[in-house]
């Protein structure tokens, strides 16, 4: 619930290509917040690479900022926390139930929140077409099938090694962010977007102690 919401706030005062670096952080602070959860040790490597990969996020945003970090940032930050912990939850309750029980349920929980908010929010001028789809792709596939597949492989795969698959989202949101909004990337952009695809390639081949500490 707070990744949507948090993010959605900010993409209303950043681009979408601006969100979508500071989001490069999410797979190694998913991996962080699963280390803490689940008791295991990642090596002294592995949380160089998470602390190169966060000075990277806030310094792009202090540029993008004009040399200060806007209020756009904090909010995708606080996003970031809030996915990667309820990834981690999530992993943690699919070992238990199906990864589909696990959203519905999800889903269905957050009703006494999520409707009274949504019918607070309701737009007052009409919505065009475009946007009913845009709402109805993002229900249907990000908020709800998307995750079938995702807490599925986390479970499986571990949530450590697992979560550095969402490296891909910055570039995927940057990718589709151009043809449909209209948006243009910047060679800054890139080389930063570049820098944290590295810092978190070089934190996935940091040795992890999956075994729970004492």
């Amino acid at each position: 619930f707070g990744w949507p919401l948090l993010s959605g706030l900010a993409v209303r005062y950043v681009d979408a290509v601006h969100a979508a670096v500071i989001s490069g952080v999410l797979p190694l602070s998913t991996a962080v917040i699963a280390a803490l959860a689940l008791r295991q040790r990642p090596s002294p490597a592995f949380w160089a690479c998470a602390v190169a990969g966060l000075a990277l996020v806030v310094g792009f945003a202090a540029w993008r900022g004009a040399g200060g970090l806007e209020l756009a940032d904090g909010l995708l930050l606080g996003a970031v926390v809030c996915a990667s912990a309820g990834y981690v939850s999530g992993a943690r309750l699919s070992t238990a139930m199906t990864a589909e029980q696990v959203i519905c349920w999800v889903l269905v929980i957050s009703l006494p929140l999520t409707v009274p908010l949504a019918v607070m929010s309701r737009p007052t001028a009409p919505v065009v077409p475009a946007a009913w789809l845009g709402f109805a792709y993002v229900s249907l596939f990000s908020m709800w099938i998307g995750f079938f597949a995702w807490y599925r492989g986390l479970a499986l795969g571990g949530t450590l090694r697992v979560s550095q698959v969402q490296v891909l989202q910055p570039f995927l949101s940057m990718l589709f962010a151009v043809p449909l909004l209209g948006e243009r990337l910047d060679a800054m952009t890139l080389v930063f977007a570049a820098a944290v695809l590295a810092v978190v390639w070089l934190g996935k081949r940091q040795p992890v102690d999956t075994r729970s500490a004492a």
